[in-house]
């Protein structure tokens, strides 16, 4: 993927891994980065357009979806922690509440 001139939209992009991800394609010379977070308040990267977005919410990723239209590439890094093992009775479950997909096709 080239990331010059792309356009990027990064989940979870207001700290962390997301916020080292949407520093280094600015660096790179992505033409459009879009950060999004459940707070869009709390994105205070300059160069970035902030989105509010929390991908539990069907609503918000298709409001984001629409809103970041012009998309090339999705670096989708939002996630939650859950302590505990995969051997765990309840990590099926864990698993499937981390990793759920939103309903809403876009």
């Amino acid at each position: 993927m080239k990331i010059e001139n792309s356009v990027v939209l990064i989940t979870g992009a207001n700290r962390g891994i997301g916020l080292a991800f949407a520093r280094e394609l600015l660096a790179r010379g992505a033409r459009k980065v879009y950060a999004a977070a459940r707070n869009p308040a709390t994105v205070t990267l300059a160069g970035v357009q902030a989105l509010q977005l929390d991908v539990t919410n069907d609503w918000q990723v298709a409001a984001a979806a629409h809103q970041a239209a012009d998309v090339s590439l999705v670096i989708n890094n939002a996630g939650i922690a859950q302590p505990g093992g995969f051997l765990e009775q309840d990590s099926e479950a864990v698993a499937h509440r981390i990793l759920r997909p939103t309903s809403l096709a876009c």
